[in-house]
Order: C-alpha cells, then sequence, then structure tokens
C-alpha cells in the first residue's frame, strides 16, 4: 500500500487508525443545495445546474473531525455561489454528498458512486482516504478538489485532475524561514520539537527542526516517537524542562499536545511560544476542559482567523451564518474542510467560462497562480506542483494565541511567509 503523505495533524490520527486496521463503513449519497429546473450530465454543463460530489467521512473513527459541519462548509459557499450568481454561464451549483467512511476502499466506492450514480461534474474530496479511489479517478479525468492530506498523489503532475484546494505540497519537507523568526519574536530561545511515529509527523517535525537549526535556535531534545494517544506525557515534559527548551513543536493532535502541556505546567516547565496543528476552531472553545487546558497556548490557523473582522473574515462568517445557520464566533473545524474545497471548485467553473466542460475546469484551474480564497489565505498556485511548504496553506501562516473564550490573532492581519530554504530537504 503507497504510503500517505499528509500535511496536518489530523494526519497523524489517521495513520494509527490505519495501522491498527478501522472497520470498513458504508457509503450513502444524500442531496443538498438549490434544485434547478433541469441538470446537465457530468462532463458539459449548460446554462442549467451543474452537480458537486463532497465526499467526506460521516461515520467511523475520523469522522468527528469531518462530518456534518464539512458538507455545512460546502454548502453555504456553494449557495453563496448561487444567491450571488458567480458563475459565468447564469449556472447553478447542487451538492450531494457520500460518507467516504473510514477506509480507501470505502472511498472509492464513495467516489465511484458520486461519479457514476450521481454523475457529478467534479469530486470534492474532503477526507483522509481518497489515495484508495485517485487512480480511478484519474482514468475518468474527472475534476477533484481535496483537502490534499491523505498523500503525495496531489503533488504529482501525473495527476493534473487533482488540485490540493491550499497548494500541492513538497515531499521533501525543506527547511524554510518565517517560524524562527516567529518564535523569537514570543522571546523563545530554546526550541523542543515532539511527534508521533508516523512518516509525516516525523518529516514535519524533522522539517521544523531543521528551519531552527538554519535560523541558529538550538534543537537539544525531539522526540518523534510518540505514540498516538499516549496517556503519559510526564517523562518527555521533565525531559523537555532538563533541555530547558522554552519553544514547543507539536506534531501530535490537539489532545495530546494539551496533555503534554498540562504536564509541563505540573513540572513547572515555562514554554515563551507552541507550534499546534488543528486546534483552531470553534469546537476548542466549547470543551470547557479543553478550553482551560490551552489558556495562553499558541496554534497555528491556516486561514485567516474571525476575529480579525477583515472584509475577507466577514465575508466568510456572514455566508455560515445565512446558509448554514452558524452564528457563533468562529468556524467549526471541520467547516475549513468543505469551504475551501467548494470555494475552490467555484474558482474552476468561473475560469472555465460559460459552458464549462471538465477538461475545461481542469485546463483553465491549472492556469491559476494566485487564488487567495478571496482574502483568507496566502495566494495559491496551481500551476505548478511541490510548491508548499507542509503545514503551511499557500505558504504562510497566522499565529493564534487561546486568551478567554478567543482567539486572539499574534500575527495581526498579516500572517507568516513561510519561505523555503533553497537545497534543503528533511526527509
Amino acid at each position: 500500500m503507497m504510503m500517505p503523505t499528509r500535511i496536518r495533524l489530523l494526519a497523524a490520527a489517521v495513520v494509527a487508525i490505519l495501522v491498527s486496521g478501522a472497520a470498513t463503513a458504508c457509503s450513502s449519497s444524500s442531496s443538498t443545495g438549490a434544485a434547478a429546473s433541469s441538470t446537465t450530465g457530468a462532463n458539459a454543463a449548460q446554462g442549467k445546474t451543474i452537480t458537486l460530489g463532497i465526499l467526506t467521512p460521516l461515520t467511523g473513527p475520523v469522522a468527528s473531525s469531518f462530518g456534518q459541519a464539512t458538507i455545512q462548509g460546502a454548502q453555504a459557499r456553494i449557495a453563496l455561489a448561487n444567491a450571488t450568481h458567480e458563475l459565468p454561464g447564469g449556472e447553478t451549483v447542487k451538492l450531494v454528498s457520500v460518507d467516504e467512511g473510514s477506509s480507501p476502499q470505502t472511498s472509492l466506492a464513495g467516489t465511484q458512486q458520486l461519479v457514476e450514480h450521481d454523475h457529478v461534474f467534479a469530486v470534492l474530496a474532503a477526507g483522509a482516504f481518497f489515495y484508495g479511489a485517485y487512480r480511478w479517478a484519474a482514468q475518468q479525468n474527472v475534476p477533484v478538489i481535496g483537502d490534499g492530506i491523505d498523500g503525495p498523489e496531489w503533488n504529482s503532475s501525473q495527476y493534473p485532475n487533482m488540485f490540493a484546494a491550499f497548494g500541492s505540497t513538497n515531499d521533501s519537507y525543506p527547511s524554510y524561514t518565517g517560524m524562527p523568526a516567529f518564535f523569537k519574536s514570543q522571546g523563545g530561545s530554546v526550541y523542543c520539537g515532539v511527534g508521533y511515529n508516523a512518516p509525516s509527523t516525523v518529516g514535519n517535525g524533522m522539517a521544523m527542526v531543521g528551519s531552527m537549526k538554519a535560523a541558529h535556535v538550538p534543537v537539544p531534545y525531539k522526540n518523534f516517537g510518540i505514540v498516538p494517544g499516549n496517556t503519559n506525557f510526564t517523562s518527555i515534559a521533565l525531559s523537555i524542562k532538563q533541555a530547558k527548551c522554552d519553544i514547543l513543536g507539536s506534531q501530535m493532535t490537539l489532545g495530546d499536545t494539551l496533555s503534554l502541556i498540562t504536564a509541563l505546567k505540573n513540572a513547572n516547565a515555562s514554554l515563551k511560544a507552541t507550534f499546534i496543528q488543528g486546534g483552531y476552531g470553534q469546537d476548542l472553545l466549547d470543551q470547557p476542559s479543553s478550553l482551560a487546558a490551552a489558556q495562553g497556548v499558541d496554534m497555528a490557523a491556516g486561514y485567516a482567523p474571525s476575529s480579525l473582522n477583515t472584509t475577507a473574515t466577514k465575508w466568510l462568517m456572514s455566508a455560515l451564518k445565512t446558509y448554514a445557520g452558524w452564528t457563533k464566533p468562529y468556524p467549526a473545524a471541520g467547516m475549513e474542510w468543505g469551504w475551501f474545497t467548494a470555494d475552490t471548485a467555484i474558482k474552476g467553473l468561473e475560469v472555465a467560462g460559460a459552458n464549462p466542460t471538465q477538461q475545461s475546469f481542469i485546463s483553465n484551474l491549472r492556469k491559476v497562480t494566485n487564488f487567495d480564497h478571496h482574502g483568507l489565505t496566502c495566494p495559491v498556485n496551481y500551476a505548478v506542483f511541490s510548491d508548499t511548504n507542509q503545514q503551511f496553506p499557500g505558504n504562510c501562516t497566522w499565529m493564534v494565541k487561546v486568551q478567554g473564550n478567543q482567539f486572539v490573532s499574534l500575527t495581526g492581519t498579516s500572517p507568516i511567509k513561510v519561505v523555503t530554504i533553497p537545497g534543503t530537504s528533511n526527509s
């Protein structure tokens, strides 16, 4: 089986699930969104209805990271496009959904259902197991827009039909600038890195270690052999304290990272800065125990935090309120996957022109070099492959700190630019 490469911390949990042999889930299809008087076939859309299919885990061990929130995010973006008549030919977009389940086999079955039964124009692969379906999708030349967290197929020019919404990542895990300077600005001077014993988390962890060393920041301790779900972080916390690290970079899920940070507090270890992926989202703020443990903790936000109240964030939150009934201050974490894959698909339909075909979608979206998701991310270049640093959508990130019941931006409206150091590799 191909070894997946992942760009988010959800990936580590998925690795553990795959290794342990997760149960298979059945796929089911449902339709949401505005209906139109008639629907075109998959290969061409002529001023009527274009059907997009979203494939996301609704059941199984990783469903909590996706689920209905992912569908809500995609549906809100599509409903906005319909309401504001974004497509040049006046087409209406319809969304159908299928449960990806919890295995590459159910991902393939779900993809086949969307293409052969629902006759979708394109697939939104907002899940974790598409590496089981991409070869079949490529054979059909079906446009696929995904979160890109499941495997290196998103980063290969061999599959031009596949678009990673946040950019095609570099599987050599190069070192980079940007993050070391941020840590220094927070008063940090000594770095420790921890993570799971999975290929992607080791690669991401070592890339940050390499970046810190390139910036002349000492790295006296690193541990990328942690088993997911470790319930005792006392010894690791003591090792970090003994190493006198005041910067912590974690390649673990939010729950395990917060357990480690609690152990560090109990050991009276002081941190000036942290790097955590996968924490930004209303879900954290709604869980009292997690919120208490996360106070004062820094984490990455791959898109502009809604607390900034920029034109872009207001646009996003207004759409979620209007079309998903979402009234909380921040999006649910799962909404990210649905919104940004759908947003990329809408962009592809725009540039494909009136009466788009699947081939015009693929060809013209490949010419887009600076799509910033309407100001929510740094520009993504779909014309090239393997140009994006892992974990950093569009080669940048905002950093936020949990304070009270909100995420306070540490980077303002200008995210940290992450720039590859040429000739480096940490794979």
